[in-house]
């Protein structure tokens, strides 16, 4: 139950982060394109703020975990020691 529900809230939070990280593109895209650096300077200082908080350690690195898990699968092969027959186990990390 638990692990259902945190899973929901990791999707909501991932699907919330991107939703904000593409507004914010488009909305530096347009700043940058229409009003340009001379006009207005308080639009510019907004998207470096906002750059730099989204800058922090481990927000790009958890975004990428998320949508590209690393799940290392390890084979192990052997032979059974009383009748001889190779005995092949797949794992995978969780």
């Amino acid at each position: 139950m638990w692990k259902k529900v945190k899973k929901f809230y990791n999707r909501i939070f991932l699907i919330a982060l991107t939703l904000f990280l593409i507004i914010f593109m488009v909305f530096t895209i347009l700043t940058i394109a229409y009003k340009g650096a001379n006009e207005n300077l308080d639009s510019i200082t907004l998207i470096s703020m906002i750059a730099i908080v989204l800058s922090f350690p481990g927000i790009v690195n958890t975004l990428a975990d998320e949508f590209n898990p690393k799940q290392k699968t390890y084979k192990l092969s052997c032979h059974c020691p009383k009748c001889k027959h190779l005995i092949q186990m797949d794992m995978k990390e969780e």
